[in-house]
């Protein structure tokens, strides 16, 4: 323990005067006379002992009177963490959440709020010698700049929220890095936050000696949220006029259920469903939702619900486009069409939008128009082919190989496979077995069946198959599985493309695929996720890049990102990269909502960005828990401040030098006064 006026202890030594007083004033007797004391003895003998046992008390309580009001005076104290209280001008540095979980409620109004007069309280303790900065979700340089108190309180009235969230280590990690560069001797970082579970991380900040941490959590009312987690769809491809099933993700972030809330679906501006939902306490519930959409190629979605008062998460956007067919090569030996099965399966369905042509005339400057390419057992892959090959596959398309009879060059199908990470193809098996395993967890087979059960399963034969070399290093996922463990079906992932190697030729020889049930679904699959998975929204925060749609536009065109009211446009960094354009936002779209892309006049894509949703969750650090956080991490400069804003000034007065106990002095002062009065008025000798 220490004293803030130490000096004042000298004062002590006046504990001699009721000393002094005790020892000549209370040995004064008086005489009283009486006729007879034989009878008086033993009294006498016992009010003499209450005298002394009084007079000791008496004398007690006033020593203690005395030493309370001189501590009370000298001011004890026990030193914060630090033991040390720096002298100098001071920097400190106030971080304020203004993120959207700060919209919640307490008895202040908003925490944001509440925050904001937080942070004033903390200004006005500090000198005119002293500099204070603010800091805010949005790490922006100019607001941090350093300002005298009463600027720093001007600064606090026009704060917004923002859209950006960042974790406590982030946060902590720039605040030390504003302290350092300050050049004043004592150092102090106030976090003012609801301090949410969902940006607790710290794992990555390394603590720094000499700055003060104090972390003031607000914390709402009513802990109450229900949002829009997600939504998607099951089917990557969406053709006009044809119904869609849109599944939406919903969350309770509350601990009361909700029942027959609203939620509405618009496709373009226009209410295309309507439902309801249910969901219990931290529960979540998924609602199907359908639609049929417009003509129009390019769609935009907005899901709604109502709900307060977080309400940036109720909200969901997304876009997508109508495919007009998925455009599919299917290249067959020298001026032989095999298998005609695969021109009535992509052929016949206006799905899709086949062309077909022979090895050896073959234009590959059109390979990147198709989204399929079906090698239907070619004898050889020339080099040329196999660099095209290779290049349609860095750019995304998809490729499936169905291996000839016998009498093709095996070894150019093995140094193509091997250029493109997959298996090679090796020797014959003459065995006859049975398809024994579907892989039901791959998209292809997702929905063809409705049991997943293959026991009693009618499945294919195979009189022959080509048995595939695995590289041990080069994952796969394997579709079709034959009953002695060797692979029917294979697919390899090679950069964004998918590359499905059959191991029987579809001849009648080989098996019976081609005639059984299941090649149709197979090959339908492998065709309908050729076409490329559409992101149905981007999240604002993150900085992904955009793909522009692949066509032919003229040199020095411009991207333009705009609204769909046109009141906000600009134009986003364009990379190309194989062959792809890519578009970079760099934070510059800062709402949620869809938006359009042109390029030069013409509107050739369209776009949705929405608010991340980890603001929504409503799990929040207590005080005791964001005290072992910062202790598993190694903070050991900190101090966690659970205060209203009514003990806020005594509290910080508690971080900035530790913890006075003058008022308990005096208290105990003049309790031990009240007790010495009661002695000598209550208790007669």
């Amino acid at each position: 323990m220490n004293f803030l006026f130490p000096s004042f202890l000298y004062a002590l030594s006046a504990i001699s005067i009721p000393i002094i007083i005790h020892l000549f004033n209370f040995r004064r007797y008086k005489k009283l006379y009486f006729s007879n004391v034989r009878f008086l003895k033993e009294v006498v003998q016992e009010s003499h002992s209450k005298s002394k046992l009084r007079q000791l008390l008496v004398l007690i309580c006033r020593c203690l009177i005395i030493i309370f009001l001189v501590l009370a005076f000298a001011q004890p104290f026990i030193p914060n963490k630090t033991g040390v209280t720096a002298s100098g001008s001071k920097a400190v540095s106030i971080f304020i959440d203004n993120s959207f979980s700060m919209m919640g409620l307490n008895q202040n109004g908003t925490l944001l709020e509440d925050a904001k007069n937080k942070a004033e309280q903390i200004a006005k303790t500090l000198n005119p010698s002293d500099k204070v900065q603010l800091v805010t979700e949005d790490f922006s340089s100019m607001q941090e700049r350093w300002l005298n108190k009463d600027e720093f309180i001007d600064q606090l009235k026009g704060l917004k929220g923002s859209t950006s969230s960042r974790n406590l280590g982030e946060i902590m990690a720039r605040q030390e890095d504003n302290l350092t560069h300050s050049g004043c001797p004592v150092k102090e970082a106030f976090l003012i936050s609801d301090f949410q579970k969902s940006v607790s991380g710290m794992a990555a900040y390394k603590t720094t000696s000499g700055i003060t941490q104090a972390f003031v959590p607000v914390a709402a009312e009513t802990k109450n949220n229900i949002t829009i987690d997600t939504c998607w769809f099951t089917s990557p491809v969406h053709l006009p006029g044809k119904a869609e099933q849109l599944f939406v993700k919903l969350v309770n972030y509350s601990t009361a259920a909700t029942t027959d809330k609203p939620l509405k679906l618009f496709i373009n501006g226009i209410e295309k469903a309507t439902a309801s939902f249910s969901v219990g306490p931290f529960a979540s519930t998924i609602v199907t939702m359908s639609f049929v959409p417009d003509k129009a190629i390019l769609q935009q979605g907005e899901l709604k619900i109502s709900d307060y008062p977080i309400s940036f998460d109720d909200n969901l956007f997304f876009s997508y486009h109508i495919s007009a067919g998925i455009p599919v090569l299917c290249i067959h030996p020298d001026s032989l069409k095999l298998n005609t099965s695969l021109s009535y399966l992509y052929g016949k369905d206006s799905l899709f939008t086949l062309t077909e042509a022979f090895s050896t005339h073959l234009d590959y400057s059109s390979f990147t128009q198709y989204r399929l390419i079906i090698l239907d057992e070619v004898n050889t892959i020339s080099s040329g082919m196999s660099h095209e090959l290779n290049r349609y596959l860095t750019k995304g398309g998809d490729l499936l190989i169905i291996p000839p009879s016998s009498g093709f060059d095996k070894d150019s199908y093995n140094n193509f496979l091997s250029s493109v990470n997959s298996a090679a193809i090796g020797s014959i098996d003459t065995t006859k077995l049975k398809v024994d395993k579907l892989n039901y967890e791959s998209p292809i087979y997702a929905g063809v069946f409705e049991k997943k059960e293959h026991s009693n399963m009618d499945l294919p034969i195979v009189n022959r198959h080509y048995r595939l070399q695995h590289n041990s290093k080069l994952p796969y996922e394997n579709l079709m599985k034959l009953d002695n463990g060797d692979d029917l079906l294979d697919m390899f992932n090679y950069n964004q493309s998918h590359i499905y190697l059959l191991t029987v030729s579809l001849s009648d020889a080989f098996s019976n695929f081609r005639k059984h049930a299941i090649f149709v679904p197979t090959l339908y699959n492998i065709g309908l996720f050729s076409s490329p998975q559409q992101m149905l929204y981007y999240t604002l925060g993150h900085e992904q890049p955009i793909e522009a749609p692949t066509m032919s536009l003229p040199e020095g065109t411009l991207f333009k990102i705009k609204s769909n009211s046109d009141t906000f446009s600009f134009l986003p960094e364009k990379r190309v990269v194989n062959d792809k354009t890519y578009l970079f936002m760099h934070g510059q779209v800062s709402s949620a909502g869809n938006f359009k892309l042109a390029a030069g006049d013409s509107i050739i894509s369209r776009y949705s960005f929405n608010y991340d949703r980890k603001e929504s969750q409503m799990n929040f650090l207590s005080a005791g828990a964001l005290d072992s956080l910062c202790k598993n991490v190694g903070v050991t400069n900190f101090s966690v401040l659970p205060a209203s804003g009514d003990t806020l000034p005594a509290l910080l007065t508690e971080v900035n030098r530790g913890k006075f106990y003058w008022k308990y002095c005096v208290l105990l002062a003049l309790l031990f006064l009240a007790i010495e009065e009661c002695l000598l008025r209550l208790w007669k000798e």
